[in-house]
């Protein structure tokens, strides 16, 4: 009895596999904007790490010297040295080195040129190559209250309208329209880091290079600003923030009354 040699294999037909590649496509396409929804996630965790850290080098300095540094000039007051906000921050954040070549100025040695990743945030595409301007002058995403750091004398333990309520710090574009935000540029400038001195309104949500203005904070993404508030609590501000709240949480001494859900606050 002769058997058939030619038995049945089972297969594929061209619309199955068609339909698996499609599958395929879609879970992979899922997933790529899964990991990409995650690193977006852990840089903007990153920005608000950076932020605490600063805010605790200001308390730090305020434990120091009794008052916190000015966003540029002398500190403390009189002292024969010349530097910003960051730049006196440097010996509370591990750069005490960076600031010890500067001997008191941060025009000196090139400091004002040393990029420094703590004053960084991941999600900047404005930053120039290096994080330098030019390649001489290092970038920053961090900007100083000037409505309550100003020239200096400014006191954590004297804020009349509350260090839960009053803006610290927040984040600037490393270039707005080809202006550097510069963490070490000590000199009443756009160029300085610093906000709310300018200019009054809130900040840009996450403006084109074209739309960007220098005299504002920025947002780097359209979830909101990442902002340091003066008790040391770091919160994402949305852009549902009113100009007119923005700019009492601004100002350290105006009586306004805020409460928290004026700020529109990111969950």
């Amino acid at each position: 009895m002769k058997t058939n040699s030619h038995q049945f294999r089972p297969g594929f037909t061209m619309i199955e596999l068609l339909v698996i590649l499609a599958i395929l496509t879609f879970f992979l396409g899922v997933l790529v904007r899964f990991f990409a929804t995650m690193r977006s996630a852990s840089d903007r965790t990153q920005s608000q790490n950076n932020l605490k850290h600063l805010m605790l080098s200001l308390h730090s300095c305020q434990d120091s010297y009794n008052v916190v540094p000015p966003v540029f000039g002398s500190y403390p007051a009189k002292a024969s040295n010349h530097g910003t906000v960051f730049f006196f921050m440097l010996p509370f954040v591990e750069q005490d080195n960076l600031y010890r070549q500067a001997e008191g100025s941060v025009w000196k040695s090139g400091t004002m040129g040393q990029p420094v990743p703590l004053f960084l945030d991941p999600r900047d595409k404005s930053a120039p190559p290096n994080n330098r301007y030019k390649h001489w002058l290092a970038t920053s995403n961090y900007a100083a209250n000037w409505q309550f750091f100003k020239e200096g004398g400014a006191s954590l333990a004297r804020v009349p309208d509350g260090t839960s309520n009053t803006f610290g710090l927040t984040e600037r574009y490393q270039l707005c329209q080809d202006q550097p935000c510069a963490w070490g540029y000590a000199s009443l400038y756009t160029w300085t880091p610093m906000f709310a001195y300018y200019n009054q309104g809130k900040f840009q949500s996450a403006p084109t290079p074209e739309q960007c203005n220098p005299t504002l904070a920025q947002s780097i993404d359209k979830n909101g600003i990442n902002a340091a508030f003066l008790d040391g609590s770091v919160r994402q501000v949305t852009e549902r923030i009113s100009s007119k709240v923005w700019w009492a949480a601004c100002t350290p001494d105006d009586g306004e009354v805020l409460r928290a859900e004026d700020f529109y606050l990111a969950d």
